[in-house]
């Protein structure tokens, strides 16, 4: 095949190289015209890859070859007397199958790399590595044959190499590399150009190029970023790691990737960093955007609660508000908030790892919880009740209250009849009262049909009036638009511990009486204790109907 260096064709997928139908055993021989710092070779297969093939290379008109590598789907089988890979140094010729399976059916690559990244290499630029990786003039030629085993074989047409400026390529054999003269390696001012045309390569005429060398000794500024001069310190020209290395290396694949640009890579990046630059933290660190990238401490850890985040801790590593990034940011459970995912989400509670979603939701009745009807307290999951309202979820009225609903208080006071009911105590999703007999209604203030009812003689002593111990008269004014449920002035408050003395006088005849205390209390809960005692002027007359009362009878 001639005329390996050209350029672009408009359609490079379109034209291919075809072996002859039953053919076996085929070769194609690139004369490469000039002398080369060889680096990759990348073929690409129209349909399957060979089952077996190798690659050699010539520097004496083709009187005798050098193999570089053998390829093999079955080495054992195409190559007995060959090593497998992978090679341990640098001219090692052994055998690899990972470019030989039958699939994929189309556009299969095999890749031969003469500098393995894999394997150490102490000196690029010693004798024995210039010899692996140059051609020498004198049309020096590449050799690559291959057996079908009943494949069908369609490599495309050439080869392509791979240049800065012009770009001259060749659709399906791709052979990385440049251009170069021969020069003094060993002068430490010499000036090397790997893997990239230099400023003087131009393109002559279509199909054709006129290789130039990087000029000897050269002082002036490298044109591309690849060209690099000799080392002489660690860190070589070029690296740009942040001050987190001092230490990189050629990549052939960031080269390109980078439009010919750069092909540096740092190595070793410290300080928690890691990327081509040092550039980017490691995972489970994040960039702290108060801080310089060449700062040592720029990089800082993943403070993420272990109960409410995901993926063991990880968190963002840096700002990208494009992709909703922020630094330090934790990954979150579903149910979980915060920076380090240690809080529930509004509307949940009882933060655990053993939740996958991190929290449950809160069951609030929102009829009887006050503010956004769903929020709780995020550690108990006790709901914010309305005033008359209780229970864990707020779901249940006060006692002697009724009709959970959406009003501002929650419920309603039951209002049960003093006289037609056995107490203040309602149903608290219908409001019914408890009834005496023959008394109906829901507030238990109504006659059953057939009965009536009739008025109780009694005689009322008001608080206020009374000597007070440990109290004080509270007077109030009646309602305007309902009865008062007070008689008298107003009331007498009493403190705890305190007691009130009734002078009665006005009793006309001994009989039996009820006592009815009548009092509104000022908490929530009833009264745990409330003693009345009888105090008599003068003992108990045995004619008397009351002959038969005991002292204890006097204790209530």
């Amino acid at each position: 095949i001639e005329n390996v260096v050209t350029t672009f064709a408009p359609r490079p997928k379109k034209a291919w190289w075809q072996s002859e139908n039953g053919v076996e055993h085929v070769s194609i021989q690139l004369d490469l015209e000039a002398e080369f710092h060889f680096t990759h070779l990348i073929m690409t297969f129209k349909t399957f890859r060979p089952a077996a093939m190798l690659v050699e290379r010539s520097a004496d008109f083709g009187r005798s070859w050098k193999v570089y590598r053998y390829f093999a789907y079955d080495c054992a089988a195409a190559f007995p007397h060959v090593p497998r890979g992978p090679p341990r140094r640098v001219d090692d010729v052994v055998c690899e199958s990972r470019y030989s399976d039958i699939e994929p059916s189309t556009e299969g690559e095999v890749i031969y790399r003469v500098l393995d990244p894999a394997i150490p290499i102490r000196d690029p630029y010693s004798p024995a590595i210039q010899s692996e990786s140059m051609q020498r003039v004198n049309h020096p030629g590449l050799n690559l044959g291959w057996e079908q085993e009943e494949r069908n074989l369609q490599g495309r047409a050439a080869g392509k190499l791979q240049s800065q400026g012009s770009r001259p390529v060749l659709p399906g054999l791709h052979l990385l590399g440049g251009p170069a003269e021969p020069r003094p390696v060993q002068s430490p001012r010499t000036t090397m150009c790997t893997g990239a045309e230099p400023p003087q390569l131009r393109t002559a005429q279509p199909g054709h190029v006129q290789p130039r060398a990087c000029e000897p000794n050269h002082t002036q500024p490298c044109a591309n970023k690849l060209c690099h001069r000799k080392p002489r310190t660690a860190q070589p020209d070029g690296c740009d790691c942040n001050e987190h290395s001092r230490r990189c290396h050629f990549d052939m694949a960031v080269f390109l990737a980078t439009g010919n640009a750069s092909g540096a890579v740092c190595d070793g990046c410290q300080h928690n960093t890691m990327g081509r630059h040092c550039h980017l933290c490691k995972p489970f660190y994040y960039k702290d955007p108060s801080k310089d990238l060449r700062d040592p401490a720029v990089c800082r850890a993943c403070d993420c609660d272990p109960e409410g985040s995901l993926d063991g801790g990880l968190c963002d590593g840096a700002d990208d508000p494009a992709r909703g990034l922020i630094a330090g940011q934790c990954r979150c459970k579903e149910h979980v908030a915060g920076p380090r995912c240690d809080r529930c989400k509004p509307g949940f509670f009882g933060l655990s790892a053993a939740n996958p979603q991190g929290c449950q939701r809160c069951q609030c009745d929102p009829r009887g919880t006050v503010a956004e009807g769903t929020r709780c307290d995020p550690v108990s999951g006790e709901c914010l009740c309305k005033r008359l309202v209780t229970g864990r979820n707020c779901d249940q009225c006060l006692p002697e209250h009724w009709g959970l609903s959406h009003d501002l208080p929650g419920c309603r006071p039951c209002d049960c009849d003093v006289g037609g009911a056995r107490d203040n105590l309602c149903a608290m999703e219908t409001g019914q009262c408890r009834c005496r007999s023959h008394v109906v209604g829901r507030q238990c203030s109504q006659v059953e049909p057939g009965f009536y009812r009739i008025n109780l003689d009694h005689y009322t002593y008001e608080a206020e009036d009374a000597r007070l111990h440990q109290g004080s008269v509270v007077e109030r004014e009646p309602h305007t638009d309902h009865p008062a449920s007070w008689t008298g002035t107003g009331f007498a408050r009493m403190l705890e511990g305190g007691w009130v003395e009734f002078h009665v006088s006005d009793v006309p005849f001994s009989t039996e009486y009820d006592v009815i205390i009548r009092y509104e209390p000022q908490h929530l809960e009833p009264w745990q204790e409330v003693r009345v005692r009888v105090l008599r002027p003068s003992p108990i007359s045995a004619s008397s109907p009351c002959g038969n009362t005991i002292p204890a009878d006097d204790q209530l």
